[in-house]
């Protein structure tokens, strides 16, 4: 498992470190165009908009995988043993429902209403706008699997181990 995670982690974060680099060259791009050639690219704010979106979601999953993520510690802080690992199984169980009906169910809904419309400014389909959706749910789901293995295993050595 852990190897599996370290693929995606690299994975996630030479996406995300290409698209922040691409948008990066894009705004430049895109200041140049407007305030020295006095000639705005639309094109360009559309690309840094999506963009954006597509690095914000590979990001989220990414955060997912390695436990970054935003969290109230108030609760599990206090908690020790089987009370704690019970508290992060249902924790990661929570997040993969949330992953589930909203990034899968709900992406792919999106992707298929985004199959009709084009965007007008670079002329594509926005379902490959909206792919990532269903894209980093996976991601995050996976991760949530791993995640759960590993406390499931950490929380098994402890017994063993008699710290519990």
């Amino acid at each position: 498992m852990g190897k599996v995670k370290k693929i995606m982690d690299k994975v996630l974060s030479a996406a995300c470190a290409a698209l922040l680099s691409f948008m990066t060259l894009l705004a430049t791009y895109q200041v140049i165009s407007r305030y020295v050639f006095s000639s705005p690219s639309t094109m360009s704010e559309d690309l840094l908009s999506y963009s954006f979106v597509w690095v914000s979601l590979l990001g989220t999953a990414l955060v997912f995988g390695q436990k970054d993520h935003m969290s109230l510690s108030i609760f599990s802080d206090r908690l020790v043993g089987v009370n704690k690992f019970v508290l992060s199984i249902f924790t990661e169980l929570l997040i993969m429902f949330i992953a589930i009906i909203v990034f899968l169910f709900g992406g792919t809904q999106v992707v298929g209403v985004g199959a009709i419309q084009i965007s007008p400014t670079l002329n594509i389909s926005m379902d490959w706008i909206y792919i990532v959706l269903p894209i980093s749910g996976v991601f995050i789901i996976i991760y949530n699997c791993i995640n759960i293995i590993q406390l499931i295993q950490q929380f098994n050595e402890s017994k063993k181990e008699g710290i519990l």
